[in-house]
């Protein structure tokens, strides 16, 4: 009797609090906050997946230095080569960060003027600041805990901003506009707050260890010591966690040790340009991802040919420089449109009382659903330098080739070549 108690108390306050309307001055605000909380937490969340996806298929560009100066005819490397890359550890959280001001009187300035009298501009822009300076308040008096640490996409973690609704009412009253303002304006104000969801899921990532990649790749030469390389990949699922990635690239390698009179080694510098274009649905917010990037190399290589020029020694040092942009088009998460009363549904129980999932009815007309979305758009920049060892085993026209690379993403790569 004391679960089946629980139980029913449980789903009753559920009801209450699910089924409360929404109220619009609420929702706006958790609109704006939540905006804010994506943009300031997407890129340390994304970042990584991005540049460990990137550094993966931004290698595996070469396999031996050696490019004759001139040919009778042009001969061609057809391949295919796969890429494993590591994820490290700490990659997989990063430090999360909640919108939060210092109260600044030239920006209070443009939601309100205080002389001669007081008069708000801006009700919706005046809540969402006050908001934003209370929490910082808050954060300071230590009313309002912030995490330590949140997963990336690569981690896995569950973190939650908690926002209290008696703290935040106590830091609102306390605060030292709040004496200045209208009381229809201080009413509103905390029936907002009131309404106002207490909790704020960060996204808990998707607990990945390795990246795999693979690209089919055609080098052609030579003319003058140079051979252009050309990969591209048709648009290919690579699963729930990464979506829908497509890309190309081409390049140009010339031999720099054609110009020695006497050659102990082969040595031979590249520059690689690609492009690349994801798409998915992203984490908690289920937003649309689109994004696209261009990457640079520049490597100087090395190789050493032993056994009759059957088996080649290669080592080399690449920089890369990778730009990404990103859109998002999201709404607000489920979790927050329930505490606002946006979306309807239960909670169903175990026998014990102890998990609990919820149910999300069917969007009706009074509970729509935020019907609202949101667009941000994220950009990453970044370098690598990699170090990359390895070996080529000539059989006939074929070739079978695996080298290891370092840097702050440690990857595996190999494949197999037919040349004619």
């Amino acid at each position: 009797m004391y679960k089946i108690f629980i139980i029913i108390i449980l789903t009753l306050l559920n009801i209450i609090i699910l089924r409360a309307e929404a109220d619009p001055n609420a929702v706006n605000l958790a609109r704006a906050f939540g905006k804010d909380i994506f943009e300031l937490n997407g890129v340390p969340y994304l970042q990584p997946l991005v540049e460990t996806l990137n550094a993966t298929s931004n290698s595996r560009f070469f396999n031996q230095a050696y490019i004759p100066s001139n040919v009778d005819k042009p001969y061609f490397r057809v391949g295919g080569h796969a890429m494993f890359g590591f994820v490290r550890e700490d990659m997989k959280t990063y430090i999360p960060s909640m919108p939060a001001e210092a109260l600044d009187p030239n920006k209070l300035s443009k939601y309100i003027d205080i002389i001669p009298t007081i008069n708000i501009k801006d009700t919706a822009g005046l809540i969402y600041y006050a908001l934003k300076t209370i929490l910082y308040d808050g954060i300071k008096r230590g009313m309002i805990n912030v995490p330590k640490s949140s997963a990336t996409i690569l981690g896995y973690q569950n973190t939650k901003f908690f926002l209290p609704h008696d703290s935040l009412i106590k830091l609102v009253q306390e605060h030292p506009v709040y004496p200045l303002l209208p009381q229809a304006f201080k009413d509103s104000l905390i029936n907002t707050i009131w309404k106002f969801p207490e909790l704020f899921t960060l996204p808990p990532g998707a607990n990945m260890n390795v990246i795999l990649a693979g690209v089919p790749q055609i080098e052609i030469g030579a003319l003058w010591g140079t051979e252009l390389l050309i990969r591209y990949i048709p648009q290919v699922n690579m699963g729930e966690n990464i979506g829908d990635f497509t890309f190309w690239g081409f390049g140009l390698k010339h031999s720099i040790s054609q110009y020695f009179d006497k050659r102990y080694f082969d040595l031979a510098t590249q520059i690689v340009y690609q492009g690349t274009k994801l798409k998915n649905k992203v984490g908690y917010t289920n937003s649309d991802l689109k994004a696209e990037g261009t990457f640079w190399d520049f490597n100087l290589h090395a190789s050493k040919a032993f056994l009759d020029d059957m088996l080649n020694v290669y080592a080399g040092i690449s920089y890369e420089l990778f730009n990404i942009n990103s859109n998002f088009i999201y709404t607000l998460p489920v979790e927050t449109q329930l505490q606002l009363g946006l979306r309807d549904g239960y909670w169903k129980y175990s026998d014990d009382a102890k998990d609990s999932v919820f149910i999300i009815n069917p969007v009706s007309e009074k509970f729509p659903g935020d019907t609202l979305p949101q667009t941000s758009n994220l950009r990453i920049v970044n370098t690598n330098l990699k170090f990359v060892f390895g070996l080529n085993y000539q059989i006939g026209p074929v070739a079978i080739f695996i080298d290891y690379n370092i840097s702050k993403f440690n990857i595996f790569t190999g494949g197999v070549e037919v040349r004619f």
